[in-house]
């Protein structure tokens, strides 16, 4: 889902520049291209997607210390298993102890993960401005007979190289900004698509310290208070930590699921025990776990064969429910490769029980994972349980309509939507202290969004059984979690960081050029319909190239900063911390 949304910002920051994205359909009059269209907008529109990264970043980075709270008090944990007071408490101590480890590692590697890439980006584009690149496109970078709409920032060349790099050494330290809330504090004329990252530093703070606040509380209790903060925040019109927050409800929410169905999986499992002769003489069959870890996502080599009924789980899939190393702009979950992660082998509870349920935890666009968990033919139903009347359809219905409502509110436009058919009366309706009126119902829809995708089973399809065939019903056809994981998806999610970071410098130079030369030298701008062509056929290079640079820069930067973070931590920390 990340890879997706970062994918999105640089095609919002491509098209801007050229055409009048941010209104909506219909508005002022005009404006009626169909690509202004609800749900047909999203594609090309970057705040609803920012709005995205900040939900799961707030579900990513809470996840593991939810689970470690949650490990604290439940009956399946290792806590209740000793019958002596003083060893409960001793091991109550510990995961608290856990919990401690794991909120100090985040908080002390968040800052380099999110801080030290941007420096390096921002690094590259003063040399590329040193040897003269961004003089290519100077003059073009502000010419309104290619750059229709909007003419970004085009960095300055200093007179001196020291100057130079005195002032990219300024933007860098403006860059790290903690001091106050304003929404685009810390922004640099080097990359002006950067704002986002003080942000998301300063929300992580807050919702680190959320964590640590709550941790003792009842999950009901918890998830109340971190609601009413989330309703304190709307008044102030902060929608980036109502954002965060209800990523961390939306965590909770399944880690709650995660545990009951574990719970109930463990009482099925010892009934059937007793009648196959008490004991567990019969052992039950569990599944095959083929585990495969690291730094990053590791795509398959070989899979094994798939069949309609029988295909593979989702490969982000872990027997700890979602992997929380989904970062969003950086939003990477540091705990996830710490010593004290909790790796279960015992995989077939959690996974069957989700299956049953038609729920999973949230998407897992993870770098690190548990990969992936295979049922042995054993444990496969056989023909006559194929063929035994299904329960009934329908399980998709809820979230296909959540996920219509998100996607709509989703699409609200950036400007002008008080003007726009079907967002009129909507707009009436956002508070008057909201300035930012796009921010409202797009910040809604994003956490709906995410939480009705969570929501879609990731197992087989679901089938109607007859005489003669099965016929899946209408939710196999319509299950948007199969794109998410799709191979395509899984790489945009590996490199999206790389995509946030680098698409600006590679814009303003190679797609610049690019852009130049299909106008002046192949298609001409005189008529709307040679100006689309001319951009059409830029974009069948500059896409591609700014994937490519973004392959680069996250092998070559962003993988190799993850791993000198973690170095960093583990030679100051003190010895068993």
């Amino acid at each position: 889902m990340r890879g997706v949304a970062a994918f999105c910002v640089f095609l919002c920051h491509y098209f801007y520049t050229c055409f009048v994205i941010a209104v909506g359909w219909g508005s002022e009059g005009s404006n009626y291209h169909f690509l202004k269209l609800p749900f047909i907008r999203l594609f090309y529109s970057g705040p609803p997607m920012v709005c995205i990264f900040f939900v799961i970043s707030g579900y990513a980075l809470s996840l593991k210390p939810l689970k470690i709270i949650h490990s604290v008090s439940s009956p399946t944990s290792s806590s209740t298993i000793s019958s002596a007071a003083h060893g409960e408490k001793q091991q109550e101590h510990n995961d608290y102890s856990k919990l401690l480890d794991t909120l100090s590692s985040l908080v002390f590697r968040r800052g380099l993960r999110l801080f030290l890439p941007p420096a390096i980006s921002t690094f590259l584009i003063v040399l590329l401005l040193r040897l003269g690149v961004y003089e290519w496109n100077r003059s073009f970078a502000s010419d309104a007979e290619f750059l229709r709409n909007v003419q970004e920032i085009h960095y300055t060349r200093f007179d001196s190289a020291t100057e130079q790099f005195v002032d990219w050494g300024y933007a860098v330290l403006n860059f790290v900004h903690l001091w106050d809330w304003d929404a685009f504090a810390g922004s640099t004329g080097i990359d002006v698509h950067l704002w986002t990252i003080p942000v998301e530093f300063r929300a992580s703070m807050v919702l680190f310290l959320t964590i640590l606040g709550t941790a003792r509380l009842k999950p009901g209790v918890r998830m109340g208070v971190v609601m009413a903060w989330c309703g304190f925040a709307f008044l102030w019109e902060r929608w980036e930590m109502c954002l965060f927050w209800m990523g961390m409800v939306l965590a909770e929410g399944d880690v709650v699921r995660e545990m009951e169905a574990k719970q109930e999986k463990g009482r099925e499992e010892g009934g059937l025990s007793e009648r196959r002769g008490g004991g567990g003489v019969l052992p039950i069959v569990e599944p095959t776990a083929v585990a495969m870890t690291g730094d990053v996502m590791l795509m398959p080599q070989q899979r094994p064969h798939k069949s309609r009924r029988h295909p593979q789980p989702h490969p982000g899939a872990t027997a700890q429910g979602v992997s929380s190393d989904m970062y969003i702009v950086g939003s990477e979950d540091e705990a996830s490769h710490s010593s004290t992660y909790p790796h279960s082998s015992n995989n077939l509870s959690s996974t069957s029980s989700r299956r049953r349920s038609g729920s999973a935890p949230l998407l897992s666009t993870t770098p690190s994972i548990s990969y992936p968990f295979y049922e042995s033919r054993q444990a496969r139903p056989s023909a006559t349980t194929s063929l035994l009347p299904p329960s009934p359809p329908g399980h998709a219905i809820l979230p296909t309509i959540l996920l219509t409502i998100s996607l709509y509110l989703l699409s609200q436009p950036d400007i002008n939507s008080h003007l726009t058919p079907g967002w009129i009366t909507l707009t009436s309706l956002i508070p008057p202290w909201w300035t930012e009126h796009y921010r409202f119902y797009q910040s809604i829809g994003a956490v709906i969004f995410v939480y009705a995708v969570s929501r879609y089973s990731s197992s087989a399809p679901t089938a109607v059984a007859s005489s003669t065939m099965t016929v899946p019903i209408f939710s196999s056809y319509f299950n948007p979690r199969t794109f998410f994981e799709s191979s395509v998806a899984q790489y945009l999610g590996k490199i999206s960081f790389a995509i946030y970071l680098v698409h600006g410098p590679v814009l303003h130079t190679l797609g610049y050029t690019v852009m130049n030369f299909v106008w002046t030298q192949m298609t001409g701008t005189e008529t709307d319909g040679q100006y689309i062509i001319g951009f059409l056929l830029a974009s069948l290079l500059v896409v591609p190239m700014v994937v490519w640079v973004a392959d680069v820069f996250w092998r070559g930067v962003d993988e190799p900063v993850v791993k000198f973070a973690r170095r960093v931590e583990e030679r100051v920390v003190v010895a068993g911390g």
